[in-house]
């Protein structure tokens, strides 16, 4: 009788505990990118996260705070995972998913100049990027670059709608949204003119378990891409936007 006792209260002492764990969603950290990343609901990177974390059996939950503090998270281990994530911007090693995107960057001038066809055609320039976000360092470590950083890309456009900067160095997302939410026009760019290009991933820690959720997101990202989610999460900006 004593036993059965025992066992009875062990039972009652243990099972709301492991039933706690196993419950736990995780928490992956993100940062606005207009279009791929609105808010922590919104966007065609969380939807597209959304989706595959419904078919792995994942449940997170999303933390929006700007780039940098996004990357700090990661880094300190407060989040599982983080994104969007390039190689070049992560300070230790990673579980990374298949590649979910590929970032392109473009140059954006004022109209009547030309536009930079390359990295080497931006020397002796004065070129306006956005703090926090990722840049080839092609252009970071180029001496003959001035560069001009700005807390968001329509503080760049504004500097170069003034004629305080040669050129925006942006992503073709965040420039076209900030172009219109500035509300001005005199600008020039050619989305099919690429200065660089990177690989976009969902990273996870670097331990058995972020590479457990790695591979099983990558997984469910294929299966997305074979039955044509993907293609229909994922917005389309092609080199068919000049302006």
């Amino acid at each position: 009788m004593r036993f059965i006792s025992f066992i009875l209260a062990f039972s009652i002492f243990v099972v709301p505990s492991f039933a706690a764990d196993i419950s736990q969603p995780y928490t992956i950290a993100c940062y606005h990118i207009p279009l791929l990343v609105d808010d922590e609901e919104h966007g065609a990177f969380i939807e597209l996260f959304k989706e595959a974390a419904q078919r792995a059996d994942i449940h997170y939950t999303m933390r929006l705070v700007p780039a940098k503090r996004a990357m700090r998270y990661f880094e300190d281990g407060d989040v599982i995972g983080i994104i969007p994530a390039l190689q070049p911007t992560l300070a230790l090693d990673a579980a990374l998913t298949r590649q979910i995107f590929s970032k392109q960057v473009h140059a954006f001038v004022r109209s009547g100049d030309s536009i930079p066809k390359n990295v080497d055609s931006l020397e002796g320039k004065r070129i306006g990027l956005t703090r926090g976000f990722a840049y080839p360092r092609a252009i970071l470590m180029n001496e003959n670059i001035d560069i001009d950083y700005a807390d968001t890309t329509e503080g760049s456009l504004l500097k170069l709608f003034e004629g305080r900067i040669d050129a925006v160095v942006a992503d073709g997302y965040t420039a076209l949204y900030a172009i219109e939410k500035v509300g001005l026009s005199g600008f020039h760019y050619d989305l099919s003119v690429i200065l660089d290009e990177q690989p976009v991933y969902i990273a996870f820690q670097p331990s058995d378990e972020g590479r457990e959720l790695a591979r099983k997101i990558s997984l469910a990202l294929t299966s997305m891409e074979s039955d044509g989610t993907m293609g229909k999460i994922l917005p389309d900006i092609t080199g068919n936007y000049r302006k």
